[in-house]
């Protein structure tokens, strides 16, 4: 058996007869291709001689449709057998069968009108087609563009030339150039003339020109394309590529080109207030440290006092808590009290002054670092915080509803049904755009990255992502079904992607979004740094006011202290 197939490899190799058979074909396809299943479409009652070197799967077009993507190999050949009754049936079984998949080589085994089979052939996107007439033993491919061309085959390497896609021929490519920007947006520049930019355009556009193809736009002088409209036009075959990113809805309208990667939708949300610069003088110590502070301050007051006392018989505490005021902000003292006061006062002194040399030193450290970088409120870093804060997101009636589904699927939280504000699409670009503070937005990745280049000059951010993942969508340029050159732009996309290209055109978008004036640079309000101004020295002046305020009491204290001690002096006298 071995024998029989090298000797009619040999023959096929060698050279032979305009006549072929269905299992010559099939068995050179197999060879060269190396495929693992042969798939037979209403060949039951045609005698084609089925071999037994791959499997074999025989399909019948009035049964239930299947399909071959994710269900079967990807490495198969297609086998339709063709009937002038029923052959409007069996083409839509290849169809369905090869759905996302029209790339696949395919034997059709027809009985005469070769031409019409590769016209219906062209319609569905199937390019690497052979025919056999079983009449006379002729095997046939078409050559797509300029116009279907007919090509009888004698020599498989000949099909296999004529059918490599690489030149469209100047064949129509029609893609949308709606407003998505940073992947597509347009603008006219200096001299008047419309200019068409953005990444997955620029991408389209120079697979078309590399490619000879003819550029045609679609919705052409509309800025966004309503999803309805849009999905429509792709199912009904009026736009072949959407330079966009788009949800896959179950593949119903359109198909997808190479999935390049998942990209992610993150939440923008204002960044916080600055703080009034009245606080400052309060930041650098929490609320628990000032207590501390103020209790410690207290107790070595009434500790120093009472030790005078004791050992001198009369003491001011006044005095005690200037003394340890000036030992803790390490003030020059007045005099001298604890070296002649024994051991015990001369450890306090040693205590006060090193803590308030610490105490000191890390309060102005960090009140220098506070008035250069400067200080705002709390600050929105998670989901929760957006929730408790209510911070209302912004959105479009199509994103209203994915994230509706979303939380409906618990994907995530439910509390976002009870912030969102659904307006249309155009005041959604238009807020986010100007960047608006009164909302909060939901956006991929690369639109965020594009819409926030504007705050990069600035001293003081105006947006700040949220870390936390929103969603995700796979990347991919929308097709319409049935494109002959969906595998020679899947090859063409993997380059770019791969070679690093698709990220220099996004670098290139976004310079070219400030050069079109589509988004602008956004400047801080002065270029001076006002650290020293009236709010600064507002709390300083309440504090200097309590201080008196203190003072005075403390001094109405030890007045009327004396004057009662002098008293009863006297009475005892």
């Amino acid at each position: 058996m071995s024998r029989c197939l090298i000797f009619l490899y040999i023959i096929l190799l060698s050279g032979r007869s305009e006549s072929w058979s269905a299992r010559e074909v099939i068995h050179q396809f197999n060879h060269d291709h190396r495929l693992q299943l042969n798939i037979y479409l209403d060949c039951n009652d045609v005698e084609l001689q089925i071999g037994q070197e791959v499997p074999n799967l025989l399909v019948n077009s009035t049964a239930e449709k299947i399909k071959i993507l994710g269900r079967f190999s990807s490495h198969s050949l297609i086998i339709a057998c063709f009937k002038d009754s029923t052959r409007n049936r069996t083409l839509n079984g290849v169809k369905e069968l090869l759905w996302g998949l029209q790339y696949l080589p395919m034997l059709f085994v027809v009985e005469s009108n070769i031409d019409f089979y590769f016209q219906e052939a062209l319609s569905y996107g199937f390019v690497h087609v052979l025919a056999l007439n079983l009449m006379n033993g002729s095997l046939y491919t078409y050559k797509p563009y300029p116009k279907v061309e007919v090509h009888q085959i004698k020599d498989m390497q000949k099909f296999y030339e004529l059918t490599k896609l690489r030149n469209l021929q100047g064949q129509v490519v029609r893609t949308s150039v709606e407003t998505m920007t940073p992947r597509c947006f347009r603008y006219r520049n200096r001299y008047g003339q419309l200019i068409y930019a953005g990444y997955m355009y620029r991408m389209v556009k120079e697979f078309i020109k590399t490619y000879n193809g003819t550029e045609e736009h679609v919705f052409g002088y509309v800025d966004t394309i309503p999803y309805k409209e849009g999905l429509a036009a792709l199912k009904n075959g009026e736009i072949d590529m959407m330079p966009r990113i788009i949800h896959a809805l179950q593949w119903n309208y359109f198909y997808r080109s190479h999935i390049l990667y998942n990209i992610k939708t993150y939440i923008m949300v204002p960044w916080a207030k600055p703080l009034p610069k009245s606080l400052y003088f309060i930041q650098p110590f929490r609320s628990t440290v000032w207590i501390t502070i103020m209790v410690s301050f207290v107790y070595a007051s009434i500790v120093i006092w009472w030790i005078r006392f004791r050992q001198q018989g009369s003491s001011s505490l006044s005095q005690s808590f200037m003394d340890v005021l000036q030992l803790l902000f390490l003030l020059p003292l007045s005099k001298i009290w604890h070296f002649n006061m024994g051991t015990h006062q001369v450890v306090s002194f040693i205590v006060l002054f090193v803590v308030g040399f610490m105490l000191t030193n890390l309060y102005t450290a960090q009140l220098s670092s506070y008035l250069t970088t400067g200080l705002f409120k709390s600050q929105i870093n998670t989901f929760d915080d957006l929730f408790r804060e209510k911070r209302t997101l912004l959105v479009e009636s199509f994103d209203a509803e994915v994230l509706h589904n979303m939380t409906k699927e618990k994907i995530i939280q439910k509390e976002f049904e009870t912030i969102i504000l659904i307006t249309s699409i155009e005041e959604v670009f238009k807020h986010r755009k100007s960047l608006n503070t009164s909302y909060a937005y939901e956006a991929y990745e690369d639109r965020i990255a594009f819409e926030l280049s504007q705050q990069r000059y600035l001293r003081v951010p105006i947006f700040k992502i949220l870390k936390e993942v929103y969603d995700q969508r796979p990347v991919f340029v929308a097709l319409r079904h049935g494109l002959p050159y969906v595998e020679l732009f899947n090859n063409y996309l993997r380059r770019i992607y791969e070679s690093g290209i698709w990220i220099k055109l996004q670098e290139d978008s976004f310079l070219e979004g400030i050069a079109s004036g589509e988004i602008s640079f956004r400047k801080s309000q002065s270029r001076e740094i006002k650290i020293f101004d009236k709010d600064f020295y507002f709390f300083a002046y309440i504090l200097l006011g309590m201080g008196w305020c203190v003072s005075t009491i403390a001094f109405s204290l030890e007045r009327w202290r004396f004057k009662y001690s002098v008293t009863n002096v006297l009475h005892e006298g």
